[in-house]
């Protein structure tokens, strides 16, 4: 009855930790990828004002021209320039229109493994085979490990920095040779930059500024707070612009209009007070967690993925489970089962508790 592409897509692990925490009794939640911060006023304030004053009806599809000058003007602040911006729903949303538009059914397309959840199903989802490159332990593909990936198929090489779930940011240095390699190997980009405020120790870098004809993806959602009102950006060449527009025209339609106003208003705004917050509590879990855990230091988003004990991820989670501490399991990322996610978007109490307890079970599993 269903159709065969049905058969392609899996269940997401991370939906599982919500329904396991529905059944805990006083669960420490380190598996939520949303800021544990609410909408800021002045966002509630412009989207209220939107409604009110009328602003309910249908946008073009790409955006309504506030919207569009307020991406250009914040990307141009960056050193960036791009043929053309439009609104997507999310980053979900404009991922799908820009795999939809750049990927054949029968090509490949490239991408790390550790890789955000929805990355393979998306991939499938449009008919092409994921491509991917194994990045344990630094969590960083190389320009030599890209090239060893092509294959007559390849087409597409989507990208994410900073990384969800490893917290790994790539420097500049390291996305120009990035950048520079996938051109020469005729590789379209998809960027994915839905953390990029969230760098901590050196300013982020956008692909988009070595290599113009990329598609770039960003949301507001992680930034502001804002994750359920599905609200993001595509920028770079028009051509495919175009194309992810009238893909758009039959699915999402376009943004929700008062969003897009409440996103105008966003840029207008300073997020340094919140990444500065969010800093600490990177160095608060990291600092604890490599005390028991062998583990990289994220230098962006609010995820950290530190390796189980002894490499045995489902042993480890088994034991989480069992304390009522909710991690990811590394396999929701990854063909490997050895490492864990941990979110440190919680109160900086959570985190103190979320971090014995995990430092508890480490010392009991050695």
């Amino acid at each position: 009855m269903l159709a065969e592409r049905m058969n392609n897509l899996g269940s997401s692990k991370i939906r599982a930790m919500f329904e396991a925490a529905a059944r805990m009794k006083n669960p420490i939640n380190l598996s939520l990828g949303q800021p544990d911060f609410d909408v800021p006023q002045f966002i509630k304030d412009a989207a209220i004002s939107a409604i009110q004053s009328g602003k309910n009806g249908y946008s073009v599809t790409s955006g309504i021209p506030e919207f569009r000058a307020a991406v250009k003007q914040n990307l141009m602040v960056e050193g960036v320039t791009a043929e053309s911006e439009m609104a997507i729903a999310g980053a979900s949303g404009g991922l799908i229109l820009a795999l939809m538009a750049l990927a054949d059914p029968g090509t490949d397309v490239i991408a790390a493994d550790p890789y955000f959840v929805a990355y393979g199903n998306l991939i499938q989802f449009v008919g092409a085979n994921p491509i991917w490159i194994d990045t344990y332990p630094t969590f960083k593909i190389t320009p030599s490990q890209l090239e060893a990936a092509v294959t007559p198929r390849s087409k597409v090489f989507l990208f994410n920095s900073p990384g969800n779930p490893t917290g790994i940011a790539y420097t500049a240095a390291e996305i120009k040779a990035l950048a520079a390699t996938a051109k020469r190997l005729g590789l379209s980009v998809i960027s994915d930059e839905v953390y990029d405020k969230f760098c901590y120790d050196f300013p982020h870098e956008c692909w988009l500024k070595h290599d113009p004809q990329a598609v770039l993806i960003r949301t507001f959602g992680k930034t502001w707070g804002m994750p359920g009102w599905r609200a993001g950006f595509a920028a770079g060449p028009r051509m495919v612009l175009d194309a992810m527009a009238t893909l758009q025209q039959f699915t999402f339609v376009c943004l929700h209009t008062p969003t897009q106003w409440a996103c105008v208003e966003a840029f207008k705004h300073d997020h340094e007070p919140m990444i500065d917050s969010y800093r600490k509590k990177r160095d608060l879990v990291f600092e604890g967690l490599k005390q028991e855990y062998n583990v990289q230091k994220p230098t962006g988003t609010f995820y950290i993925f530190p390796e189980a004990p002894g490499g045995d991820g489902e042993r480890f989670i088994k034991a989480c489970m069992e304390h009522e501490v909710l991690v990811v399991p590394g396999n929701a990322f990854s063909r490997r089962n050895s490492h864990f996610r941990v979110s440190f978007a919680a109160s900086d109490e959570i985190l103190k508790r979320g971090v014995d307890k995990l430092l508890m079970i480490a010392r009991q599993l050695k």
